[in-house]
């Protein structure tokens, strides 16, 4: 049985990373509603509910690329997972627009979900190359597909404003949570806390995720040092990539460097948390699966407002954030949601009342749905 809709992505979890994770969840979900395959990249492994399709070797060699896609799934409509950064070196392939464009023409529907369009510009050659690249791609493509899946709003309102003639094609696709929430008992938090070592009364503050520049880590532990109160320690406990610093000696007994953990003990471990400290140098947007794990947990999130950040989420008040060059009123706000837990809760159950309403997986399926429906490849240029 042909597939109704062919998924292309270079990873899938069981791989690490924010793509892999959501472009095993987007299958999984899916899957329930049509049949679903994955072409990826040889390898390659993922669970019973789809089939997964491990034949891609060079991401850069189009014709083969083209002719995969075509003998994967003849009729199937294509659903790309857009990263630059995933597809080359630097971001940088050239081949995946022009396969786009010859399966346009051979009247293939395609939807992109973009998860990053261009980087930044940079004084370093080499990067403002990338950055180029990105952008000559991004408008190479979209000629070729009839949808195009935004994860930021501010993204989306910055192009449907500027382009008019593109708006037609543009729908705002947030990612979800890729980690799915545990079943929760009033004992839980207590019992985390006592596995890792810490008292009942230990508050504790939570990073998840990877880390990099971009991520700020150094503002969560400037948070976490002042937030120490004689007689009310606070834990900081890492979920994800562990950090290379020095731990002060007075604090080692807080301090929890957790790695990367299986789905469901990424759960417990943000359910037992108090506050999960999110510090993005760009600012939150809707493509932060973190974020979107944090008000799926119920739980305070403090975060930042930068670039990225779109107007619905700058107007918000289902978590506490600063501005994302302000690392004292980010410390500020980490430090009263701490010492408030009825502030916690309801900005916590703001949160995933939020959640629910606006992110979650059954709204992007919904959208989705719409986008991947019978029609012919669109034949105009942008």
């Amino acid at each position: 049985m042909s597939a109704e809709v062919l998924i292309v992505s270079p990873v899938i979890a069981p791989a690490r990373g924010g793509l892999a994770d959501h472009s095993l969840r987007l299958a999984q979900e899916l899957a329930a509603k049509m049949r679903v395959a994955v072409l990826t990249s040889r390898g390659a492994r993922g669970p019973e509910g789809f089939e997964v399709l491990p034949r891609i070797g060079d991401w850069h060699a189009g014709a083969a690329l083209t002719e995969a896609i075509a003998s994967s799934a003849p009729n199937a409509t294509i659903l790309w997972q857009y990263v630059p950064h995933a597809y080359g070196r630097g971001g940088v392939n050239l081949a995946v627009p022009r396969v786009m464009r010859t399966l346009r023409q051979r009247g293939r529907r395609q939807v992109v979900l973009a998860h990053e369009i261009a980087a930044p510009f940079s004084p370093w050659p080499h990067r403002c190359l990338y950055a180029l690249s990105h952008r000559y791609q991004w408008r190479t493509l979209r000629s070729s597909v009839q949808g195009l899946g935004l994860s930021t709003e501010a993204w989306f309102e910055v192009l449907r404003q500027r382009e008019p003639a593109l708006a037609p094609k543009l729908f705002l696709a947030p990612s979800p949570a890729t980690i799915s929430v545990c079943a929760w008992s009033g004992e839980l938090a207590t019992l985390w806390r006592a596995a890792h070592g810490w008292e009942a009364t230990t508050r504790v503050l939570a990073y998840f995720g990877t880390l990099s520049r971009t991520k700020q880590f150094a503002w969560i532990l400037r948070a976490w040092q002042e937030a120490q109160e004689p007689g009310a320690p606070v834990g900081l406990a890492i979920i994800g990539d562990p950090p290379r610093f020095r731990c002060p000696a007075h604090l080692q007994a807080l301090f929890r460097p957790l790695g990367f953990l299986p789905a469901e003990e990424v759960s417990r471990a943000l359910r037992a948390a108090d506050v999960l400290a999110l510090p993005y140098a760009d600012g939150v947007s809707e493509r932060r699966t973190t974020f979107m794990a944090g008000l799926a947990h119920d739980l305070a999130v403090v975060t930042t407002l930068g670039p990225s950040t779109g107007p619905n989420l700058r107007q918000a008040a289902f978590f506490r954030a600063s501005g994302a060059g302000e690392p004292s009123e980010f410390a500020r706000h980490v430090k009263e949601l701490l010492r408030d837990p009825g502030q916690r809760r309801r900005i916590g159950e703001r949160g995933g009342t939020a959640y629910r309403e606006a992110y979650d997986w059954s709204r992007l399926v919904a959208t989705l749905t719409d986008r991947l429906g019978s029609g012919p490849a669109p034949q105009s240029r942008d």
